[in-house]
């Protein structure tokens, strides 16, 4: 592990142990006959956990195996017991096909879970909200736009995966393509045959809350396999933190789209290999994550642990809402300045047709006129004609 590192160029063939090892507590695979066995094994632990106070992530997960035709009535037929006996419903039930077990989460969310995925969820949505407000390509912006934070929705597909992940972004209609986890993961990139495209992980020690860890899977196109990196971000017994990044691409959130410019896709191992790199869209730097990681657990439990000086963020929104502000009223200016213009040639436009008109109808009022005068002038003079013969004819007489 090197003080300095970005997470988007070692490439494994196979998934790496998980860093340290002695930050997570696996959970034991149990071994039930029916339901009610279930049950009672979750009050148990439940009560076991709340008597100690715990809040270590692996010993709130029960895991057992189960035939996964029956997997679907299990979940319905879980939460109807537990609302029986007067107990919560299982915060996340989640299933591995391939060994067919299932994985229960049967604590509440902890606060530093929770502040851990809400903070690193925000600043994902700020850093999104400022790429589209300085977006130029209009190729770029409707890609961006199309990004849906997908929260912690179930995901099902195919009888392969069914996972609820912590946080999870994507297009509408169709698998996440980027999922975050804190504390565990498995399965996302292989049982979704590569719809799921980056899984990021953060990995928090317990007990203890001292030591937090970086993860990122990534489907690899140029192989069968996927890649994985993994890196320490924060460690109280370290006089320096480490420093690096994690590095995102559009290509993360919305896939391979065919508008898709290659300087945002994210590089390939044999693209890595040849020397060829590209500037992440997002990124998350150590330091970010180290002030994400301090500020929940601080959250968590205020008395033990404190922040440093500069980890309470700003606004992780107000950058971003003010660029798109300016924007839209950019737009707005434009539209409005457009609007006058048209407001103003069509004026122009009817002020010239009404004087046209107006032109017209003189000139026929005028010709009318004429008309009726010279009738009138000839109407007198054969009048005048007709009187002179009249007079001539009588003094003739």
């Amino acid at each position: 592990m090197t003080p300095q590192n970005q997470l988007s160029v070692p490439a494994l063939s196979a998934p790496a142990a998980p860093p340290g090892g002695e930050h997570r507590v696996e959970p034991t695979v149990r071994v039930f006959s029916a339901i009610e066995e279930i049950i009672e094994c979750i009050v148990n632990t439940r009560q076991d956990l709340r008597a100690h106070d715990c809040d270590c992530a692996g010993e709130s997960i029960l895991s057992f195996h189960w035939q996964a035709s029956e997997v679907d009535e299990l979940s319905e037929q879980l939460d109807a017991r537990l609302a029986e006996v007067d107990e919560p419903k299982i915060r996340r039930f989640e299933y591995d096909y391939e060994s067919e077990t299932v994985y229960l989460d049967i604590m509440g969310e902890s606060t530093l879970h929770y502040q851990v995925q809400r903070r690193l969820r925000n600043y994902i949505n700020s850093r999104i909200a400022q790429l589209l407000a300085m977006a130029n390509d209009a190729r770029i912006r409707d890609l961006l736009r199309s990004i849906e934070e997908l929260g912690t929705a179930d995901i099902k597909y195919e009888s392969k995966i069914r996972k609820q992940p912590d946080a999870s972004f994507g297009q509408a209609g169709t698998l996440p393509s980027l999922v975050c986890e804190v504390s565990k993961a498995r399965q996302y990139i292989d049982s979704s045959d590569g719809k799921i495209q980056v899984a990021l992980l953060i990995d928090i020690q317990y007990p203890g809350i001292k030591k937090a860890w970086v993860s990122l899977l990534a489907a690899d196109d140029s192989s069968s396999s996927w890649v994985q990196h993994s890196d320490l971000f924060h460690d109280d017994d370290l006089d320096q933190q480490p420093a690096g990044q994690v590095a995102l691409y559009l290509s993360d959130f919305v896939g391979l789209a065919p508008s898709m410019p290659a300087a945002l896709c994210r590089p390939s191992t044999a693209e890595v290999a040849a020397g060829i790199t590209t500037n992440p869209t997002i990124a998350l730097t150590y330091e970010r994550l180290g002030a994400i990681f301090r500020m929940a657990r601080h959250l968590h439990s205020p008395t033990e642990f404190t922040m440093e000086a500069g980890d309470e963020e700003e606004n992780p929104y107000e950058d971003a809402e003010r660029r798109v502000a300016e924007a839209e009223q950019r737009v707005r200016q434009e539209e409005h300045i457009k609007a006058e213009r048209r407001v103003a040639e069509a004026e122009h436009r009817v002020r010239q047709e009404e004087r046209i008109e107006m032109e017209r109808r003189m000139a026929e009022e005028r010709t009318e006129m004429e008309r009726r005068m010279n009738a009138e002038f000839e109407r007198r003079i054969a009048a005048e004609i007709k009187r002179r013969v009249a007079e001539g004819r009588l003094k003739a007489e």
